[in-house]
């Protein structure tokens, strides 16, 4: 993949070119792994019942041998994943509490309270990130709260940078006991225009985004830095997107938005002189 197929990819893939080729490539299986399991539940191929789709990861994970046969007739992502858990500590457990955290989006989760929504973006997205620390080179025991905390404000952002077509598709992620406090319909959120309410309620869940990715930053030991620094690359360009997303009151009614290029190699740059 060449490096402007990289840039383009996603908001994160440009911290993909701070880690060595194996490293790379592990990395890459696991967020493949990660988009297979997501698509199970939201877009499943054929009308696929996502339930035994993810029942069929979850059999290859907590089996102590995969026969050829069957890796033969596992989802694609399999072979990659397999490889990387054979080159690297990736805990398993990890991936396997992010099929139960995708899990919730089968029949609609709703989000109560913060803790909640905690939850939730721990399930779907620290997991992730705690998976990750072996390929990075760290130990969870060292740098859990790193990972714990990046994950909830990556997911924080996703979450806004979606709101209303998640809004229009059914999907509410943001707590109820939030809504509720600012004065938000769910109505609100799928309206065409943004409503003074709900850019008040965005711009206090961004906060809240905020303060996780400064837990993160906090949580990382100064010694870890530069192995950790894939990991604070992407959380760095979270950042910026979340910046950019404030900045034109969440872009309500507009394309979903994304960083430019060169906002992604700027804030890469950057991650490089830190």
């Amino acid at each position: 993949m060449s490096i402007l197929s990289l840039f383009k990819r996603s908001s994160f893939a440009p911290a993909f070119l701070l880690l060595s080729a194996p490293r790379r490539r592990a990395l890459a299986a696991v967020y493949a792994f990660a988009r297979a399991v997501d698509d199970a539940v939201d877009d499943p191929a054929g009308g696929a019942d996502p339930r035994k789709e993810l029942d069929r990861w979850r059999a290859l994970l907590r089996a102590p041998y995969v026969t050829a046969e069957e890796a033969v007739s596992a989802p694609p992502a399999w072979l990659p994943l397999e490889q990387a858990l054979s080159a690297f500590p990736i805990g398993r457990n990890h991936l396997l509490d992010l099929i139960d955290g995708v899990a919730r989006d089968i029949g609609a989760f709703r989000a109560e309270t913060f803790e909640d929504f905690k939850t939730y973006c721990y399930g779907v997205a620290s997991t992730v990130g705690l998976a990750c620390l072996g390929i990075f080179g760290l130990d969870e025991d060292g740098h859990r709260d790193f990972a714990v905390n990046l994950g909830l404000a990556v997911q924080t952002v996703n979450i806004l940078r979606d709101v209303k077509g998640d809004a229009a598709a059914g999907r509410i992620y943001l707590p109820r006991e939030d809504l509720r406090r600012f004065g938000v319909t769910e109505a609100g959120l799928r309206s065409a225009h943004l409503e003074a309410p709900v850019l008040r309620l965005l711009r206090f869940e961004a906060e809240r985004a905020r303060d996780f990715f400064g837990a993160a930053r906090r949580a990382l030991l100064p010694t870890s830095r530069r192995a950790a620094r894939p990991a604070v690359a992407m959380g760095a360009l979270y950042r910026r997107l979340l910046d950019k997303l404030e900045r034109g009151d969440f872009l309500w009614g507009a394309p979903r938005p994304s960083l430019t290029f060169w906002e992604k190699a700027g804030t890469l740059m950057t991650c490089l002189t830190d």
